[in-house]
């Protein structure tokens, strides 16, 4: 079974375990012609108002998400139709149906009343100088605090002329490289291009520490810890509202959340959940 394939397994188990919240509405960022944009997410909101961001700069994506969802509000669709997507062929597709796994997740953390710990490194263990992190997908504000406290970044990146090449800071596009490092940081964009399960391949052969991060990775982590991930890093909406107004007004919604990390030894994982919940 392919990571697409268990995460809609571990979908319709808990729709088949609990009644889950109908879409409201999908928020997809509007198409500027620059080419010097931050990356921007869509979100997939529940009418619980459970929010599940999902990223949207992967090549023609969002292009692709608003022929696809014109219409954004009062849409008619089903979550699990949404989720069931993840085995498309659309990196589009892909895209919205993470933001509704995504979604379905912080309904599901917020009914059971688990609360992750909030963290502002992302998951990174505190690196030592001269030591290398692997980072997958370019972190441009992360990569200047890490050359600056001494480490080295190799940075695999699909798109190379998005990575700016100084001190300390190698580019790679083959995965096989990661294996040098001690820890690796992954976005979890990864989860929408279909990289994820041959960069965890790759990391099995190392003992790099495997950090899945970014607002994509806000899902419930059971089928990734499994397959090998260390931490992953999201970001939990606590205010709606501020959200929605952040968005309608293209500016940073970091406000309006919180980003937190799950472990392992800090999730209690999906049965203990739902337990929660029916109790």
């Amino acid at each position: 079974m392919t990571l697409p394939e268990e995460y809609i397994d571990l979908a319709s188990r808990i729709s088949g375990s609990i009644q889950i919240p109908g879409i409201s509405s999908i928020h997809l960022p509007k198409i500027v012609d620059d080419a010097e944009k931050p990356d921007e997410f869509g979100f997939v909101f529940l009418q619980d108002g459970s929010a599940g961001p999902f990223y949207t700069s992967l090549n023609e994506t969002l292009q692709e998400l608003w022929q696809l969802y014109p219409q954004q509000k009062r849409l008619d669709i089903n979550v699990m139709d949404l989720i069931a997507q993840l085995t498309s062929a659309s990196p589009a597709e892909n895209a919205v149906a993470l933001g509704a796994y995504n979604a379905l997740s912080q309904h599901v953390m917020k009914r059971a009343g688990f609360l992750p710990a909030e963290t502002g490194n992302m998951g990174l263990s505190k690196p030592e100088p001269g030591q290398t992190i692997g980072m997958v997908g370019y972190f441009r504000p992360l990569i200047e605090k890490l050359t600056s406290q001494g480490v080295n970044v190799l940075v695999l990146e699909k798109n190379p002329d998005r990575v700016e090449i100084q001190n300390g800071i190698k580019l790679s596009t083959n995965p096989a490289d990661l294996t040098s490092c001690e820890q690796i940081l992954c976005t979890a964009s990864t989860l929408i291009n279909g990289s994820l399960e041959e960069l965890l391949d790759v990391s099995r052969k190392s003992s790099s520490n495997f950090n899945l991060i970014g607002p994509s990775g806000s899902g419930l982590p059971d089928i990734v810890f499994n397959h090998g991930v260390d931490a992953i890093g999201g970001f939990q909406v606590n205010d709606q509202a501020a959200l929605l107004e952040a968005l309608d007004n293209q500016e940073s919604w970091g406000h309006a959340g919180t980003k937190y990390q799950l472990t392992p030894d800090t999730y209690p994982g999906i049965d203990q959940l739902l337990n929660q919940i029916r109790d």
